[in-house]
């Protein structure tokens, strides 16, 4: 069972890696949010009790109001900041339903695997791009 309660363990957090001709969504953390102004894929904080897949679904609904489904497992990140470590779960996820809103994101671009790198995203999704970028060849 996940706890994201204990200090000594990693944050557990999904992020769902949706593309669409070609390109892969990414949004914008709120500028009053830790890590701010940072650009990532978009996913959240596993819950107590969630699984990985549920709370991606939960994640993109509260944040983007979109439906997702979730695939397969792309990339396991494990990854320190000053403040502590985070485990990261990338999943190709396909976009069901929805228009994205900026519910909880304060923007979203969708970006060429390729391009990535020109914007500042996460220390800790860097691991990702490289998987996109390495797989796109």
């Amino acid at each position: 069972m996940i706890n994201n309660n204990n200090p000594k363990k990693p944050v557990e957090v999904c992020a769902a890696i949706i593309q669409h001709q070609e390109k892969v969504l990414i949004t914008l953390r709120p500028e009053d949010k830790r890590l701010g102004g940072y650009w990532e894929f978009p996913g959240g904080k596993i819950e107590t009790g969630e699984s990985p897949q549920f709370a991606l679904v939960r994640e993109l609904h509260e944040e983007l109001d979109i439906e997702i489904r979730v695939g397969s497992l792309l990339e396991t990140v494990h990854h320190s900041y000053e403040w502590g470590t985070v485990l990261i779960l990338a999943y190709l996820c396909t976009w069901k339903s929805g228009e994205i809103k900026h519910l909880e994101v304060a923007d979203h671009c969708w970006v060429a695997p390729a391009n990535l790198l020109n914007y500042d995203i996460l220390e800790a999704d860097q691991p990702i791009i490289k998987k996109l970028q390495e797989e796109e060849k």
